[in-house]
C-alpha cells in the first residue's frame, strides 16, 4: 500500500500547485486608488489602479498573481525597479484559477525590488463577496440609497483590485477612494487627507472617468488613508455610504471607536457602541498585547452573507449582529450582538495580528475566535453565565455533526480552493473552540495565557500553523511542571486536529474494588467500531467526593485492544460520573447499573448533586447512545423521566433538542400524536410554572436564562398543543393586528413574538400571512423583520409557501439574497413545507445556482437541511438520481451534501430498527 499513498501525496502535491501562486515574488506594500460611481444609471461603474511593490524571491521571466470580474488595460501594465527594468510583453487572465499571468522580456533579478502598476476597470454587481453593491430604502421617502462594501474573505479580494490573493502574502495596503462628495468614504485606517485632485490622472484622465460617470470632477472627493500595518488582503476593506456614525464614550476605551448605520437606524446603536470598547480593553489586558491601530470603524450593511467580517480596522456586520433596539429586538438578539462583536474583535488579534499560513488552519482564527468571543462576553456581561452556555452549545454541535463518518478534521488538507469555504463550518468554529477550551482547563489560565501572549508576539505581523502554538504552549507549561505523564500538548492535541471524531468511552465498573475498566474507539451515529483513538483528558467525580478530583488521562493508546484499568473513590451504592464539567466532546457509555445509579439520583429528588453540566452530558449521551441502539430506550426515557423537574434551563433544553431528534422522524408519521402526549406530560408544569406564554409576558426579564427558559417552553407547549398555548398566542396575535399604528405600537412581548408569529402563521390563512408581510415589509429593526422572516415560513398553505420560495430566488425585493437561504431551510423544516421545498430545489435548481452566485455554502446548507428530513429510502433514491443529474450545480457543496446524504441515511436506519420500541416508551412514559 506504500506505494499507492505516496502517489496519493504526490498527486494532491501537483494539485496544489497547479493553484498556489508560485512565490517566485512576494508584494511587501499596495497603492490602491480606486474610483467608485454608486449610481445604478452608470451601472456602477469603477475603475482602479494598484501599484504593487515587489521583491523578486527568485529570478523569473512571469509574475503571477491574482485578478477576477474586472477588466485590465493591458496596455498600461508596466514594471520598473531601481535599476533598468524588464518590458512587459504579455497580460493573460487564467479564468479556472483566476490567475493574472504578466509575461515580462527577460528576467526579473533575484532579490530585487520592483513596482508592478496594473490599471483595471469594470462594473460593480449586488452580490456579497468581493466588492459589491448593497442597497436599502430610506423611511421618509421611500427612496432606494445604494452603497459600496466589501467581502474578500476567502479568496475574493482578487474581485476588488489585482493582488496577491493568499494569506500567506502579508503587505502593507494604502488605500485611496474616490466618490461623490455625498457619500463618505471608510477603510482600515483613518484618512489622512481629502482632495479634489484625481489621483489616477496618468492612468484614467477624467475626461474618461467622466464620460463613465456623467458627473464633473468637482463633485468627486479622494481620500487618501493612512498606510496600513501588514496584513493578509482578505483583511482589506472599505465601504461608501451616506451612512452616519455614533461614536463610542472616549472613557471606554483608548482606541477610538464609532458604529455607522443606514441614518434611519442609527439610534439602534447604542448598545454596541458600549459593549465593543469594553470589549477590546478586557482584551487587551487578557492577552497582554495592545491593540495596534489608533481606531476601530464597525459597520452595519444591509446586505451581508455571513453575520460578520473582522476586516481590521473595519469590521462589517449584518444588521441583525450589530443593531439592538430595545423595543423590537429581543434578549436574545442582544446576546447575539454580544457574542458577534466580541468574536470579531478577537479576531484582531487571532486572524489579524497572527494569521494562519493557509486555509487548512484556519480552525486557528475561528476556533479561537469563538473561544475567546465567550471569554469577552463573561467579563463586560458577568450575569449571562456566557462561558457556561457557549461551552454546552458549541459541545453539544460538535457531538451532533462530528460523529457522521463525512465529517472532517479540524485541521482540515485543502486540495482545491472551491473547498475552502466549506471549512466554515461547526468543525473550524465550535469544535475548535471547544478544544480550546479543554486546553484552557487541562493546562490553567496562568500557562495559557502566558503562552498565547508568547505566540501572539513572536508571530506578530506574521503567518503560523497549529504547530507554533503548540511549541509555545509546551514551552510555558514545562516552566510549571508539564502536564502529568509527561505528555506534550502536541501529543495530546493533534489526536483532537488531526483526526475526525470524538471517542467514545465504555465504562464497567466493578463494584467489589473500586475500580472501573475504560475502552475508547471512535463514536459514529451509524455505530459500529470506528477507527480511532485519543489523548483524553477524564474529569470524574463521585457521589461522595467533597471537591473535583484533579484531571486525570487516557493515553492514545490505552482502552484500544485492551480494557485500561483506573481505581476511583466511588462506594458500590454511588454514581461515578465521568466528563462531569464537559472538559471535553466525547460520549460516555457505563454499565446498567451505574446508569441506574444516577438515573435515580435525577429523578429521587436530589438531581443538584449532579452538576449543571454532567446533567447535560447524561441527557446528550443517553439519547445519543440509544439511537444507535448502544443503549436500551428503557433507561434513557427512565433518565429523561426526570426533566418534569428541571428548572435549569441548560439541561431541559438538551432534553428538548435530544427529543426533537426522535420528533423530526416521526412529525410525518401516524404516531406523532404519542410523542407529543409524551412532551405535553414532560413539559406542561414547567411550561406553566417558568412564565412566559402561559402568562402572556415575560417575567424576571433582566435574567438572560429566565428568559430563554420560558421562550423555550413556550415555543414547545404550543408545538406539541398544550391546552391554552397556541390559543394565547392566537389571542396576541389578533391584539396586534387590532392596534392603532401596529409598526410602531406591537404589544407582544419581544422574547415571546417568534413563536407568537409562527403559531399565528401557521394557524391563520392568507389574511394573517399577508398582514405579517407588510409588518415584515414596514420594519426598521432588522431583528423584527427577521422574525417575521421565519415566521412566514410556518404557514400551512401551500400556494403562499410556494410563493414565499420563488421570491427568495427571483430578484425580488421582498426577500434579500443574504436571507434566501434562511427562508428556502426555514419552508424545508415545517411539516407542509417540506414537500413544497423538496419540489422547488429539484425543479428550479439552476435557478437557486445563479441567485448564489459564489455562496455555495448556501446551497449546501438548504440541501443538507432537506435531507435531514428525509424518513424512507424513496425519498433518498430519488434524491440520488436527481443529483447525478445537476451536479454541476453541486460542485461546491459536497461535504454538505455527503453529511446530508448520511444523515438521511441514518433516519431511515433508525426508523427501521427503533420506531415501534420508541413508540411503545413514549406510551409508557406519558400514561
Amino acid at each position: 500500500m506504500g506505494w499507492l499513498v505516496a502517489l496519493c501525496m504526490l498527486a494532491a502535491v501537483q494539485l496544489s500547485s497547479q493553484y498556489l501562486l508560485p512565490g517566485d515574488v512576494i508584494p511587501s506594500h499596495y497603492d490602491v486608488r480606486l474610483a467608485y460611481d454608486v449610481d445604478s444609471k452608470s451601472n456602477f461603474s469603477f475603475f482602479g489602479v494598484v501599484d504593487i511593490q515587489l521583491i523578486a524571491k527568485r529570478s523569473t521571466q512571469k509574475i503571477v498573481l491574482h485578478a477576477q470580474e474586472f477588466l485590465v488595460d493591458d496596455e498600461k501594465v508596466s514594471i520598473i525597479g531601481l535599476k533598468d527594468a524588464p518590458k512587459v510583453t504579455d497580460v493573460k487572465l487564467n479564468d479556472t484559477y483566476n490567475f493574472l499571468t504578466i509575461t515580462l522580456d527577460r528576467d526579473l533579478d533575484e532579490n530585487e525590488n520592483y513596482t508592478l502598476t496594473i490599471p483595471f476597470y469594470g462594473n460593480l454587481v449586488k452580490g456579497l463577496d468581493g466588492a459589491y453593491i448593497s442597497s436599502y430604502t430610506t423611511l421618509k421617502n421611500r427612496r432606494i440609497e445604494y452603497l459600496v462594501s466589501t467581502q474578500f474573505e476567502a479568496t475574493s479580494a482578487r474581485k476588488g483590485f489585482p493582488c496577491f490573493d493568499e494569506p500567506i502574502y502579508k503587505a502593507t495596503f494604502a488605500i485611496n477612494v474616490a466618490h461623490h462628495k455625498d457619500y463618505s468614504a471608510v477603510s482600515n485606517m483613518p484618512l489622512l487627507t481629502s482632495s479634489n485632485n484625481n489621483a489616477m490622472e496618468a492612468y484614467w484622465p477624467w475626461e474618461k472617468i467622466g464620460q463613465k460617470f456623467m458627473k464633473e470632477q468637482s463633485s468627486f472627493v479622494w481620500d487618501q488613508f493612512d498606510k496600513s500595518v501588514p496584513m493578509s488582503t482578505y483583511l482589506v476593506a472599505y465601504v461608501v455610504s451616506k451612512f452616519t456614525y455614533v461614536e463610542s464614550p472616549p472613557d471606554l476605551s483608548s482606541t477610538k471607536f464609532r458604529i455607522w448605520a443606514r441614518n434611519d437606524a442609527i439610534d439602534q446603536t447604542s448598545y454596541a457602541a458600549k459593549i465593543g470598547p469594553k470589549v477590546l480593553s478586557y482584551f487587551e489586558k487578557w492577552f497582554n498585547v495592545s491593540f495596534p491601530l489608533p481606531k476601530q470603524d464597525m459597520f452595519a450593511i444591509p446586505d451581508f452573507a455571513a453575520g460578520a467580517m473582522e476586516n481590521w480596522g473595519l469590521i462589517t456586520y449584518r444588521e441583525t449582529a450589530l443593531l439592538y433596539d430595545k423595543d423590537a429586538s429581543s434578549f436574545v438578539n442582544k446576546e447575539r450582538i454580544a457574542e458577534v462583536v466580541a468574536h470579531e474583535l478577537a479576531h484582531q488579534w487571532f486572524g489579524n495580528l497572527v494569521t494562519m499560513k493557509w486555509w487548512s488552519d484556519l480552525w486557528l482564527n475561528e476556533g479561537f475566535a469563538t473561544y475567546v468571543a465567550s471569554v469577552g462576553v463573561n467579563a463586560v456581561e458577568p450575569t449571562w453565565h456566557a462561558d457556561r452556555l457557549y461551552a454546552v452549545d458549541n459541545t453539544l454541535a460538535v457531538l451532533a455533526l462530528d460523529a457522521l463518518q463525512s465529517s472532517h478534521p479540524v485541521s482540515v488538507p485543502i486540495d482545491d480552493p472551491k473547498r475552502i469555504s466549506e471549512i466554515f463550518d461547526t468543525i473550524s468554529y465550535r469544535k475548535g473552540s471547544t478544544v480550546i477550551r479543554m486546553m484552557f482547563m487541562f493546562l490553567g489560565e496562568e500557562v495559557f495565557r502566558q503562552a498565547l501572549h508568547n505566540y501572539l508576539t513572536k508571530y506578530s505581523y506574521s503567518n503560523a500553523e497549529q504547530d507554533d502554538l503548540w511549541s509555545e504552549l509546551t514551552a510555558v507549561n514545562r516552566q510549571y511542571g508539564g502536564l502529568s505523564r509527561n505528555v506534550t500538548v502536541k501529543q495530546v492535541m493533534d489526536t483532537w486536529t488531526k483526526q475526525t471524531g470524538y471517542p467514545l468511552l465504555t465504562v464497567t465498573r466493578d463494584y467489589s474494588d473500586q475500580s472501573v475498566t475504560i475502552t475508547q474507539r471512535r463514536y459514529t451515529t451509524l455505530g459500529g467500531a470506528g477507527a480511532g483513538a485519543w489523548w483524553v483528558p477524564l474529569s470524574v467525580l463521585c457521589a461522595r467526593d467533597a471537591a473535583p478530583p484533579p484531571v486525570q488521562w487516557l493515553a492514545q493508546e490505552e482502552g484500544v485492544a485492551a480494557e485500561h484499568r483506573f481505581e476511583h473513590g466511588a462506594g458500590p451504592g454511588d454514581w461515578l460520573l465521568f466528563n462531569y464539567n464537559m472538559i471535553a466532546p466525547y460520549r460516555v457509555n457505563y454499565d446498567e447499573r451505574n446508569w441506574k445509579l444516577l438515573s435515580a439520583t435525577l429523578t429521587s429528588g436530589d438531581l443538584n448533586s449532579i452538576p449543571v453540566e454532567g446533567r447535560v452530558q447524561l441527557l446528550t449521551d443517553a439519547f445519543a447512545l440509544a439511537w444507535n441502539n448502544e443503549l436500551d430506550y428503557g433507561t434513557t426515557m427512565q433518565l429523561a423521566s426526570y426533566l418534569r423537574r428541571e428548572a435549569d434551563f441548560l439541561p431541559l433544553s438538551t432534553g428538548l433538542s435530544a427529543l426533537a431528534k426522535i420528533e423530526n422522524v416521526l412529525k410525518r408519521s401516524p404516531q406523532y400524536g404519542a410523542f407529543q402526549k409524551f412532551v405535553r406530560r414532560l413539559l406542561t408544569d414547567t411550561y406553566r410554572r417558568v412564565g412566559g406564554l402561559a402568562v402572556k409576558k415575560i417575567l424576571n426579564g433582566d435574567d438572560l436564562t429566565s428568559v430563554k427558559m420560558q421562550t423555550t417552553t413556550s415555543a414547545w407547549a404550543c408545538s406539541m398543543k398544550v391546552p391554552g398555548c397556541e390559543e394565547n398566542a392566537m389571542e396576541m396575535f389578533q391584539q396586534w393586528m387590532d392596534t392603532d399604528n401596529p409598526d410602531e405600537n406591537n404589544p407582544i412581548p419581544t422574547d415571546l413574538r417568534r413563536t407568537v408569529y409562527c403559531v399565528a402563521l401557521r394557524r391563520g390563512g392568507v389574511r394573517e400571512w399577508r398582514w405579517a408581510l407588510a409588518r415584515r415589509g414596514a420594519a426598521n429593526v432588522a431583528a423584527a423583520a427577521d422574525a417575521l422572516l421565519h415566521a412566514l415560513a410556518c404557514s400551512r398553505d401551500v400556494w403562499l409557501l410556494a410563493q414565499y420560495l420563488a421570491w427568495a430566488v427571483d430578484d425580488s425585493a421582498l426577500v434579500r439574497r443574504q436571507d434566501a437561504g434562511a427562508v428556502v431551510a426555514a419552508v424545508a423544516r415545517s411539516e407542509v413545507g417540506y414537500y413544497v421545498a423538496r419540489d422547488f430545489v429539484y425543479d428550479r435548481i439552476q435557478d437557486i445556482h445563479a441567485a448564489f452566485r459564489g455562496q455555495d455554502r448556501r446551497i449546501g446548507g438548504i440541501i443538507k437541511t432537506l435531507l435531514g428530513q428525509f424518513t424512507t429510502q424513496k425519498e433518498l433514491d430519488e434524491f440520488l438520481a436527481w443529483k447525478e443529474k445537476n451536479e454541476k450545480y453541486l460542485s461546491g457543496s459536497k461535504l454538505a451534501i455527503s453529511q446530508g446524504i448520511e444523515v438521511a441515511r441514518v433516519n431511515i436506519d433508525w426508523l427501521r430498527k427503533n420506531k415501534d420500541l420508541v413508540v411503545e416508551k413514549l406510551r409508557e412514559y406519558s400514561a
